[in-house]
């Protein structure tokens, strides 16, 4: 009897966050009509203003639901809140050259200097990236994250926010396979990140990072890229495509064992503290 009543506390709070969600995409696609009124060059710029004021509309509706304040799932402006953002950068920009570095040896590309772009320039044209990173972490790694990480536990919490947040993106025109090799994966290591750090500013980093390392490679020349990619050699068609594969593995692998390590200092903190 304890056991199916646990079981039903865990699936009513699951519910709950798949309920934000629902909420948060619902609200995002309809405030994102006025995407249209936008000047030409800040369309995701608004994208990006318009889908946090939704999340925390959505935020703010159901913490008024649980009688609750932002504080109360770690959503407070402290000093320590920039820092840890550009940790989460360096954390980013670390992965995402890695896993870049990975894709231009298996693939055998040649990456030159994009001559039409400069560090600058990138910032302030990439700049609506922040926005639009802080937008799906306070979709994903805030409000849902918190009511489900002591009801379900850690590992479950990150991963059933995970696949919110590929649902997320299949709703807005992801393929199912795009959303769960990409996202998916990344939201294993922005659920860590927020539990670890009890906030939103290092996920929100990283995820910042990740998204600007991929916006500075670029195929042709422009001012958003700070590189170009072009074929070092003939394109030999191959069984499996590890170019594409092999960074989503790793980044998988990369995530469970930061995962597994956390949850085993987790208990060697709790056994001591037991002990003492």
């Amino acid at each position: 009897m304890d056991a199916t009543i646990h079981s039903n506390s865990k699936a009513r709070f699951i519910l709950k966050a798949f309920l934000f969600c629902v909420v948060f995409t619902g609200l995002f696609f309809l405030l994102s009509s006025t995407i249209n009124f936008a000047p030409a060059g800040f369309e995701r710029l608004v994208q990006g203003t318009i889908g946090t004021v939704a999340a925390l509309l959505t935020t703010f509706l159901f913490l008024k639901i649980d009688k609750k304040r932002l504080s109360d799932i770690g959503l407070t402006f402290e000093r320590k809140t920039v820092v840890k953002f550009f940790v989460g950068v360096f954390i980013g920009i670390l992965i995402m050259g890695l896993l870049a570095m990975s894709v231009v040896y298996i693939s055998n590309v040649r990456i030159d200097v994009n001559t039409g772009s400069n560090v600058l320039n990138f910032l302030l044209v990439t700049a609506s990236l922040i926005p639009l990173a802080l937008m799906e972490e306070l979709g994903f790694r805030a409000y849902p994250l918190e009511i489900l990480k002591d009801k379900i536990g850690i590992r479950l919490t990150i991963i059933v926010t995970s696949i919110l947040f590929a649902l997320y993106h299949v709703a807005s025109g992801w393929t199912v396979a795009s959303s769960f090799y990409g996202p998916a994966v990344w939201g294993l290591v922005f659920g860590l990140a927020a539990i670890y750090s009890n906030g939103i500013a290092l996920p929100t980093g990283i995820h910042y990072a990740a998204n600007l390392t991929t916006s500075a490679f670029g195929e042709a020349t422009g001012s958003e890229s700070i590189w170009t990619v072009k074929p070092s050699v003939a394109t030999v068609t191959k069984e499996v495509d590890w170019a594409t594969l092999f960074p989503v593995l790793a980044l998988l692998a990369f995530a469970i064992i930061c995962i597994e390590l956390y949850m085993r200092q987790k208990t060697n903190a709790r056994n001591s503290f037991a002990k003492g």
